[in-house]
């Protein structure tokens, strides 16, 4: 019996020790950062995964850090802004032809006329014993201080008083408005504590509701009111005006505005032509949270 053998080689191959164990939990946590940083589109990530040496990636690592700190700051920056409700000023001009013309109040500087009020007057000064004198023609500082005594007692009982202060009629010489004459009728009066009887053109009132409201382009015009004005300052009451002897104070306002002509009245020597300007500016306001305005 013959025994034969089989000469044939057979190859070998090494495999490492490392090939067969399972790859471990820190390299495939690595191996899944390393892969989001080189696909994501994250500006930087990238540009560290790929680096070769330590240059590049402490380029790569700082450039990243110094502009997401600046992105941070500007989204910061933006919803700080957005819950502090910044507010924006926004302007527009327009051109309207056709405006209310203002209203223009003026009163006579002293308060009373000396001729229809020294008679009644003495006769209270009189009653209460502070004089005792029928002198029409003399007049003392210390009576100026009973003056406005008679005269708030007269409005108190219920007595007009309207005869002792300057009218109208005695007072407008001319009025003129858009080239068109103007009445006593156009104005309407009212008391002031300083000045006596005052007088406002072009106002608005609850019974016409503004309907009878003068246009600044009305027959044509360009909005122009002159007055010609008499201070009959012979008449006036000795001592009773302060800061100077003769004039008018007037005011131009809205046509809904309650004058304060005791505040923001502008003195008119006589003898002089005057010319007055007015602007009208409107404001609107944000509600809350911007401002605490209400539409109450």
């Amino acid at each position: 019996m013959t025994n034969t053998a089989d000469n044939r080689v057979v190859p070998l191959f090494s495999i490492a020790k490392e090939a067969w164990e399972l790859e471990s939990p820190k390299h495939r946590r690595r191996s899944i950062i390393q892969e989001f940083a080189l696909n994501t589109s994250t500006h930087g990530l990238p540009g560290i995964a790929r680096s070769q040496s330590k240059h590049n990636c402490i380029f790569w690592t700082v450039s990243f850090f110094i502009f997401t700190g600046v992105m941070t700051y500007f989204v910061t920056q933006s919803i700080k802004n957005y819950f502090e409700y910044p507010t924006q000023t926004s302007v527009s001009i327009f051109v309207e032809r056709s405006q209310v013309f203002p209203a223009v109040t003026f009163c006579n500087y002293s308060p009373a006329r000396y001729d229809h009020l020294i008679e009644p007057f003495l006769n209270y000064t009189n009653s209460i014993n502070a004089t005792n004198t029928n002198d029409t023609t003399t007049f003392t500082v210390e009576q100026v201080v009973l003056l406005r005594d008679f005269l708030q007692v007269q409005s108190n009982t219920g007595a007009p008083i309207s005869q002792y202060l300057f009218s109208l009629d005695t007072m407008l010489i001319e009025c003129v408005y858009n080239d068109k004459n103007c009445t006593t009728n156009d104005f309407i009066s009212f008391l002031s504590s300083t000045y006596g009887q005052c007088f406002t053109f072009n106002a608005k009132t609850k019974t016409t509701n503004g309907s009878d409201l003068r246009y600044t382009n009305d027959d044509g015009g360009s909005g122009k009111l002159i007055l010609r004005l008499y201070a009959q300052s012979h008449l006036y009451v000795p001592y009773a005006s302060e800061d100077v002897s003769v004039g008018m104070i007037a005011m131009i306002h809205d046509n809904t505005q309650l004058p304060l002509i005791d505040v923001a009245g502008i003195l008119l020597v006589p003898g002089r032509r005057h010319r007055l300007g007015y602007k009208k500016k409107t404001n609107q306001f944000l509600s809350s949270p911007y401002t605490d305005c209400t539409t109450k």
